[in-house]
């Protein structure tokens, strides 16, 4: 959690879009230019990042299932070579 206000954050996010410098807003704002640098280089529309975490959260249960799948094939049909092996 941040320790500065969030329309803090807005300000600085607007004065960005306008095209000030990023250390000019620092210290106008009186904050650290990191900061600025670190919230523009993080600034994701909220709506946007929760769609965005919404779909991570879909692929990652994609990738489980297929995962699954993988290994109950593996289980029922051996790699190919395996049965070679088998029947020397």
């Amino acid at each position: 959690m941040s320790p500065h206000h969030p329309e803090l954050r807005d300000l600085a996010m607007d004065l960005l879009s306008q095209g000030r410098p990023a250390r000019e807003i620092a210290q106008r704002l009186r904050i650290s230019p990191q900061t600025v640098y670190r919230w523009r280089r993080t600034r994701i529309p909220r709506p946007e990042a929760a769609q965005t975490r919404g779909r991570i959260a879909e692929l990652e249960r994609e990738i489980l299932m297929h995962r699954r799948t993988i290994e109950a094939l593996k289980d029922a049909m051996p790699p190919k070579g395996a049965t070679r092996s088998f029947l020397k």
